[in-house]
């Protein structure tokens, strides 16, 4: 399990990595890893799609599973009259940004740690369902469209990193029209 901190954003951003378990930590010249991250949906965790990542462990892969704070398993606690507005507000413009944001701080931080050392740059691939699978669209070069007083601008948030994505029952972004990716 990892918790860190994004200080420039103020944001919590939880992870659960699944690793071969004949990874050695501080192993020098191990064969270095593929690397998937997973974006979970809208009230979904980082024990999401934890068969996966148990699974490509087991067959040389390693999983991060983030978890991204107000779009995550909180949604459902609280009062039920409530929990229309708590989703609404889950699907805003602002969370999509953020879930992006969270997995390029959670790949920066994983790959700037000793654990980062068994992870291949050149092989991270994305995994997202449902909001996460917009989350690895922005991700992987989707370009988004919106309107505004001066005429459409774009929003683009592609890390290069990442090399190949899994999208998984993408719903249509909130308030917005899907552009062009660039894979």
């Amino acid at each position: 399990y990892l918790d860190w901190h994004d200080t420039h954003r103020d944001r919590p951003v939880a992870a659960k990595l699944y690793l071969p378990a004949q990874t050695a930590i501080g192993t020098a010249g191990a064969q270095k890893l593929p690397l998937l991250v997973v974006s979970h949906g809208l009230g979904g965790s980082r024990e999401g799609y934890s068969y996966l990542g148990k699974y490509l462990a087991q067959h040389g892969y390693a999983c991060l599973h983030l978890q991204h704070v107000g779009s995550d398993r909180s949604l459902w606690s609280g009062n039920v009259l409530g929990l229309v507005s708590r989703l609404q507000t889950a699907a805003q413009e602002s969370e999509a940004i953020h879930r992006v944001q969270d997995m390029r701080f959670g790949l920066d931080r994983l790959m700037d740690s000793a654990l980062g050392e068994h992870i291949n740059p050149r092989q991270i691939m994305a995994a997202g369902h449902s909001y996460g699978a917009n989350t690895c669209l922005l991700a992987c070069g989707a370009t988004v469209q919106r309107s505004n007083a001066t005429g459409l601008q774009q929003i683009q948030y592609r890390d290069p990193r990442i090399q190949a994505a899994v999208i998984i029952s993408a719903p249509p972004f909130y308030g917005m029209e899907i552009g062009r990716a660039h894979v």
